[in-house]
């Protein structure tokens, strides 16, 4: 289930988590996101369970909320999702959508010059070290035999 979260905080904060707790499971502590508005939020995936969610503002004057449930924060568990998509991807708009595919080109793209240019690089150094030794070979001098 797709769960997603924001609260305004009251007090001075240098950043806001969110603890997600479960009767005999250990608490899930998730950070939350800054918002232009000044408040912080979060979008998560969890299993189906009504959590009891706690907010706690990190910092000098750091505080926490009271225990509430994510049903008593509107939350219906009574809805199943049979797909595990969630609605980001529909929320995308064609530019946004166009700028992704092109960084995900240029990514590719970048990545082929790399290994060409050092797959190319060591083509060049073998053919060096070959000549160096080729070199090496032809200016020893040939040491003659002496036979008494």
């Amino acid at each position: 289930m797709i769960v997603e979260l924001h609260v305004e905080v009251e007090v001075s904060a240098d950043s806001v988590v969110v603890h997600f707790a479960l009767p005999d499971e250990d608490t899930v502590t998730i950070p939350m996101v800054p918002r232009d508005d000044g408040t912080y939020g979060v979008t998560t995936e969890v299993k189906p369970a009504d959590y009891q969610v706690v907010f706690e503002a990190l910092g000098d004057s750091g505080a926490q909320s009271d225990p509430v449930s994510l049903t008593e924060l509107g939350v219906d568990l009574t809805v199943e999702s049979d797909s595990t998509e969630t609605a980001e991807s529909e929320g995308r708009t064609p530019g946004t959508q166009r700028w992704l595919w092109l960084g995900v080109a240029l990514g590719a793209a970048s990545l082929s010059v790399l290994a060409i240019w050092v797959l190319g690089g060591r083509d060049e150094a073998d053919a060096i070290v070959e000549s160096e030794e080729d070199d090496h070979v032809r200016s020893e001098p040939e040491e003659e035999s002496a036979v008494t």
